[in-house]
Protein backbone atom coordinates (compact mmCIF):
# COMPACT_ATOMS: atom_id res chain seq x y z
CA UNK A 1 0.00 0.00 0.00
CA UNK A 2 1.80 3.33 -0.75
CA UNK A 3 1.53 6.24 0.87
CA UNK A 4 1.02 9.96 -0.95
CA UNK A 5 2.05 13.78 0.72
CA UNK A 6 -0.18 16.59 -0.08
CA UNK A 7 1.51 20.01 -0.75
CA UNK A 8 -0.31 22.33 1.68
CA UNK A 9 -0.31 25.23 -0.30
CA UNK A 10 -2.40 23.61 -4.07
CA UNK A 11 -3.24 20.13 -2.24
CA UNK A 12 -1.62 18.42 -4.73
CA UNK A 13 -0.37 14.68 -4.62
CA UNK A 14 3.44 14.07 -4.24
CA UNK A 15 5.43 11.17 -3.75
CA UNK A 16 6.19 10.51 -0.43
CA UNK A 17 9.91 11.20 -0.59
CA UNK A 18 9.25 14.42 -2.12
CA UNK A 19 10.90 17.68 -0.74
CA UNK A 20 9.21 20.19 -3.15
CA UNK A 21 5.79 20.35 -4.70
CA UNK A 22 6.15 19.09 -8.50
CA UNK A 23 3.56 21.38 -8.99
CA UNK A 24 4.45 24.82 -7.48
CA UNK A 25 7.79 24.28 -6.23
CA UNK A 26 7.10 25.18 -2.55
CA UNK A 27 8.69 23.06 -0.32
CA UNK A 28 6.94 20.63 1.18
CA UNK A 29 6.47 20.65 4.84
CA UNK A 30 7.51 17.12 6.86
CA UNK A 31 3.52 17.13 8.16
CA UNK A 32 2.23 17.47 5.28
CA UNK A 33 -1.28 15.31 5.17
CA UNK A 34 -0.36 11.50 4.01
CA UNK A 35 -3.57 9.94 2.98
CA UNK A 36 -3.23 6.15 2.53
CA UNK A 37 -4.19 4.96 -1.16
CA UNK A 38 -6.44 1.52 -0.95
CA UNK A 39 -5.34 -2.09 -2.33
CA UNK A 40 -6.54 -2.68 -5.90
CA UNK A 41 -8.15 -5.67 -4.51
CA UNK A 42 -10.09 -3.48 -1.97
CA UNK A 43 -11.24 -1.28 -4.92
CA UNK A 44 -12.21 -4.12 -7.09
CA UNK A 45 -14.31 -5.55 -3.76
CA UNK A 46 -16.25 -2.93 -3.42
CA UNK A 47 -16.95 -2.63 -6.95
CA UNK A 48 -18.38 -6.51 -6.74
CA UNK A 49 -20.55 -5.16 -3.69
CA UNK A 50 -21.82 -2.39 -5.45
CA UNK A 51 -22.45 -4.91 -8.10
CA UNK A 52 -24.45 -6.99 -5.74
CA UNK A 53 -26.40 -4.68 -4.35
CA UNK A 54 -27.76 -3.81 -8.05
CA UNK A 55 -28.30 -6.95 -8.75
CA UNK A 56 -30.49 -7.95 -5.49
CA UNK A 57 -32.09 -4.38 -5.97
CA UNK A 58 -33.27 -5.57 -9.71
CA UNK A 59 -34.63 -8.50 -8.68
CA UNK A 60 -36.66 -7.25 -6.04
CA UNK A 61 -37.96 -4.23 -8.16
CA UNK A 62 -38.94 -7.34 -10.63
CA UNK A 63 -40.76 -9.45 -7.93
CA UNK A 64 -42.29 -6.20 -7.17
CA UNK A 65 -43.78 -5.15 -10.61
CA UNK A 66 -44.80 -9.25 -11.04
CA UNK A 67 -47.05 -9.42 -7.71
CA UNK A 68 -48.77 -6.37 -8.35
CA UNK A 69 -49.54 -7.57 -11.92
CA UNK A 70 -50.78 -10.81 -10.29
CA UNK A 71 -52.92 -8.86 -7.79
CA UNK A 72 -54.45 -7.30 -10.69
CA UNK A 73 -55.23 -9.90 -12.32
CA UNK A 74 -56.87 -11.53 -9.37
CA UNK A 75 -58.81 -8.34 -8.45
CA UNK A 76 -60.05 -8.49 -12.58
CA UNK A 77 -60.84 -12.08 -12.36
CA UNK A 78 -63.17 -11.37 -9.28
CA UNK A 79 -64.94 -8.18 -10.57
CA UNK A 80 -65.75 -10.72 -13.46
CA UNK A 81 -67.20 -13.28 -11.44
CA UNK A 82 -69.21 -11.92 -9.20
CA UNK A 83 -70.73 -9.28 -12.37
CA UNK A 84 -71.11 -12.40 -14.90
CA UNK A 85 -71.03 -15.98 -13.24
CA UNK A 86 -72.22 -14.86 -9.69
CA UNK A 87 -75.01 -12.85 -11.29
CA UNK A 88 -76.97 -15.92 -12.50
CA UNK A 89 -77.71 -16.94 -8.94
CA UNK A 90 -80.51 -14.64 -8.36
CA UNK A 91 -80.22 -14.92 -4.53
CA UNK A 92 -77.06 -12.08 -4.87
CA UNK A 93 -79.61 -9.96 -6.09
CA UNK A 94 -81.44 -9.65 -2.38
CA UNK A 95 -78.27 -9.36 -0.37
CA UNK A 96 -79.69 -5.93 0.35
CA UNK A 97 -82.53 -6.99 1.82
CA UNK A 98 -81.94 -7.13 5.64
CA UNK A 99 -85.32 -5.75 6.84
CA UNK A 100 -87.68 -7.85 8.35
CA UNK A 101 -90.96 -7.25 8.87
CA UNK A 102 -93.04 -7.20 12.13
CA UNK A 103 -89.30 -6.26 13.34
CA UNK A 104 -87.82 -3.44 11.17
CA UNK A 105 -91.32 -2.82 10.59
CA UNK A 106 -95.28 -3.45 11.22
CA UNK A 107 -98.35 -2.14 10.23
CA UNK A 108 -101.25 -0.91 12.74
CA UNK A 109 -104.37 -0.64 10.60
CA UNK A 110 -103.47 2.42 8.09
CA UNK A 111 -100.04 3.49 9.50
CA UNK A 112 -96.96 1.67 9.10
CA UNK A 113 -94.31 2.43 11.74
CA UNK A 114 -90.74 1.25 11.65
CA UNK A 115 -88.24 0.40 14.58
CA UNK A 116 -86.24 3.74 14.04
CA UNK A 117 -89.31 5.81 15.15
CA UNK A 118 -90.81 6.85 12.23
CA UNK A 119 -94.89 6.27 11.73
CA UNK A 120 -96.19 6.55 8.16
CA UNK A 121 -100.30 7.13 7.23
CA UNK A 122 -101.03 5.18 4.10
CA UNK A 123 -103.56 6.83 2.00
CA UNK A 124 -104.82 4.15 -0.54
CA UNK A 125 -105.27 5.55 -3.98
CA UNK A 126 -106.86 2.56 -5.89
CA UNK A 127 -106.47 -0.93 -5.85
CA UNK A 128 -103.90 -2.26 -8.30
CA UNK A 129 -102.64 -5.15 -10.15
CA UNK A 130 -99.73 -5.15 -12.39
CA UNK A 131 -98.76 -7.75 -14.89
CA UNK A 132 -94.92 -7.44 -16.25
CA UNK A 133 -91.70 -8.20 -17.28
CA UNK A 134 -88.91 -7.48 -14.07
CA UNK A 135 -86.09 -5.96 -16.67
CA UNK A 136 -84.06 -4.72 -14.03
CA UNK A 137 -84.10 -4.72 -10.06
CA UNK A 138 -82.69 -2.71 -7.08
CA UNK A 139 -82.40 -3.26 -3.56
CA UNK A 140 -81.73 -1.04 -0.29
CA UNK A 141 -80.31 -1.86 2.68
CA UNK A 142 -82.31 -0.03 5.65
CA UNK A 143 -79.35 2.37 6.08
CA UNK A 144 -77.84 3.12 2.76
CA UNK A 145 -76.60 7.33 2.34
CA UNK A 146 -78.14 8.78 1.64
CA UNK A 147 -80.03 7.87 4.41
CA UNK A 148 -84.00 7.37 3.42
CA UNK A 149 -86.30 5.78 6.11
CA UNK A 150 -88.56 4.47 3.08
CA UNK A 151 -85.67 1.81 2.29
CA UNK A 152 -86.74 -0.30 5.94
CA UNK A 153 -89.90 -1.07 4.59
CA UNK A 154 -89.46 -0.76 0.69
CA UNK A 155 -86.40 -2.76 0.22
CA UNK A 156 -86.17 -3.24 -3.36
CA UNK A 157 -87.41 -1.25 -6.67
CA UNK A 158 -89.00 -3.24 -9.71
CA UNK A 159 -87.87 -1.77 -13.28
CA UNK A 160 -90.60 -3.87 -15.25
CA UNK A 161 -92.21 -3.82 -18.45
CA UNK A 162 -95.66 -3.85 -19.81
CA UNK A 163 -97.51 -5.56 -22.72
CA UNK A 164 -95.12 -5.59 -26.08
CA UNK A 165 -92.02 -5.02 -23.72
CA UNK A 166 -93.74 -8.08 -21.65
CA UNK A 167 -94.25 -10.48 -24.49
CA UNK A 168 -91.77 -9.40 -27.39
CA UNK A 169 -88.80 -8.15 -24.83
CA UNK A 170 -86.38 -9.14 -27.68
CA UNK A 171 -87.79 -6.18 -29.96
CA UNK A 172 -86.26 -3.48 -27.03
CA UNK A 173 -82.61 -3.73 -27.27
CA UNK A 174 -82.26 -1.59 -23.44
CA UNK A 175 -79.40 -1.47 -21.43
CA UNK A 176 -79.43 0.25 -17.62
CA UNK A 177 -77.38 3.01 -16.82
CA UNK A 178 -77.91 3.64 -13.51
CA UNK A 179 -80.61 2.34 -10.82
CA UNK A 180 -79.74 4.20 -7.82
CA UNK A 181 -81.82 6.53 -5.23
CA UNK A 182 -84.98 5.04 -6.14
CA UNK A 183 -84.51 6.11 -10.10
CA UNK A 184 -83.73 3.95 -12.97
CA UNK A 185 -82.34 5.37 -16.11
CA UNK A 186 -81.65 3.17 -19.66
CA UNK A 187 -80.83 3.60 -22.95
CA UNK A 188 -82.69 2.22 -26.15
CA UNK A 189 -80.17 1.10 -29.06
CA UNK A 190 -83.12 1.56 -31.36
CA UNK A 191 -82.86 4.69 -32.73
CA UNK A 192 -87.09 4.68 -34.30
CA UNK A 193 -88.60 7.59 -31.84
CA UNK A 194 -91.66 5.07 -32.20
CA UNK A 195 -90.37 2.43 -30.44
CA UNK A 196 -88.67 4.64 -28.01
CA UNK A 197 -91.72 6.52 -26.85
CA UNK A 198 -93.09 3.05 -26.93
CA UNK A 199 -90.58 1.55 -24.40
CA UNK A 200 -91.04 4.77 -22.05
CA UNK A 201 -94.41 4.53 -21.45
CA UNK A 202 -94.59 0.69 -21.49
CA UNK A 203 -92.17 0.19 -18.68
CA UNK A 204 -91.83 1.56 -14.76
CA UNK A 205 -89.89 1.99 -11.73
CA UNK A 206 -91.93 0.24 -9.18
CA UNK A 207 -91.60 0.72 -5.37
CA UNK A 208 -92.21 -2.44 -3.30
CA UNK A 209 -93.66 -2.31 -0.44
CA UNK A 210 -94.64 -6.08 0.95
CA UNK A 211 -97.72 -6.40 3.02
CA UNK A 212 -96.87 -9.69 4.22
CA UNK A 213 -94.54 -11.91 5.41
CA UNK A 214 -95.49 -14.18 2.78
CA UNK A 215 -94.49 -11.24 0.13
CA UNK A 216 -91.22 -10.16 1.24
CA UNK A 217 -90.09 -14.08 1.64
CA UNK A 218 -91.40 -14.53 -2.23
CA UNK A 219 -89.41 -11.16 -3.19
CA UNK A 220 -86.23 -13.03 -1.38
CA UNK A 221 -86.39 -15.99 -2.67
CA UNK A 222 -88.68 -16.52 -5.73
CA UNK A 223 -88.21 -13.42 -7.50
CA UNK A 224 -84.92 -12.08 -10.10
CA UNK A 225 -84.55 -10.22 -12.99
CA UNK A 226 -86.30 -11.54 -16.42
CA UNK A 227 -88.98 -13.16 -14.54
CA UNK A 228 -92.58 -12.15 -14.99
CA UNK A 229 -94.99 -11.37 -11.90
CA UNK A 230 -98.48 -10.53 -11.28
CA UNK A 231 -98.42 -8.10 -8.64
CA UNK A 232 -101.89 -7.55 -6.38
CA UNK A 233 -102.55 -4.59 -4.02
CA UNK A 234 -102.55 -1.10 -4.00
CA UNK A 235 -100.87 2.08 -4.89
CA UNK A 236 -100.30 4.47 -1.70
CA UNK A 237 -99.04 8.01 -0.82
CA UNK A 238 -97.43 8.07 2.64
CA UNK A 239 -96.63 10.98 5.39
CA UNK A 240 -94.72 10.06 7.59
CA UNK A 241 -93.68 12.01 10.76
CA UNK A 242 -90.60 11.12 13.00
CA UNK A 243 -90.53 13.82 16.06
CA UNK A 244 -90.38 16.86 13.87
CA UNK A 245 -89.16 15.03 10.51
CA UNK A 246 -91.41 14.84 8.06
CA UNK A 247 -91.25 12.69 4.90
CA UNK A 248 -93.70 12.76 2.41
CA UNK A 249 -93.60 10.08 -0.52
CA UNK A 250 -96.26 9.75 -3.30
CA UNK A 251 -96.70 7.71 -6.28
CA UNK A 252 -98.27 7.78 -9.83
CA UNK A 253 -101.01 6.21 -10.91
CA UNK A 254 -100.72 4.18 -13.73
CA UNK A 255 -96.67 2.95 -15.56
CA UNK A 256 -94.68 4.87 -18.00
CA UNK A 257 -92.90 7.77 -18.53
CA UNK A 258 -90.36 7.94 -15.74
CA UNK A 259 -93.31 7.98 -12.86
CA UNK A 260 -92.98 5.64 -10.59
CA UNK A 261 -95.68 4.13 -8.35
CA UNK A 262 -95.47 2.99 -4.82
CA UNK A 263 -97.19 -0.45 -4.94
CA UNK A 264 -98.38 -1.78 -1.39
CA UNK A 265 -98.05 -5.76 -2.57
CA UNK A 266 -100.87 -8.74 -1.19
CA UNK A 267 -99.85 -11.16 -3.19
CA UNK A 268 -97.01 -11.86 -5.35
CA UNK A 269 -97.47 -14.22 -8.56
CA UNK A 270 -94.69 -15.98 -10.85
CA UNK A 271 -96.29 -16.57 -13.79
CA UNK A 272 -95.06 -18.49 -17.11
CA UNK A 273 -92.15 -16.45 -19.35
CA UNK A 274 -92.65 -15.30 -22.54
CA UNK A 275 -89.79 -15.91 -24.84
Amino acid sequence: MGMSKYCQHCNVENPDDAFWCINCNTKILNNAIVKSQPPLNSIENDRVGSSSVQHHHGIFVFVSIVSVVIAIACLLVYTFLNGSVFAFGHHDDFLGIDSEINEDFWFEGQYLNTSSGWSFELTKVKEYTLQGRILALKTYHKNDIPYDPCNSFSPIDFFIGVDDVLTNTSNYVYSITSFDHRKVSWYLYNDDMGAYLYFKSHTGNNHIIPHTKEVLDALVHNVSTGVSVILNGSLVHLYGTNGNQIWRWTTDTSIGNYDCEIILVDEIKIIQSYG
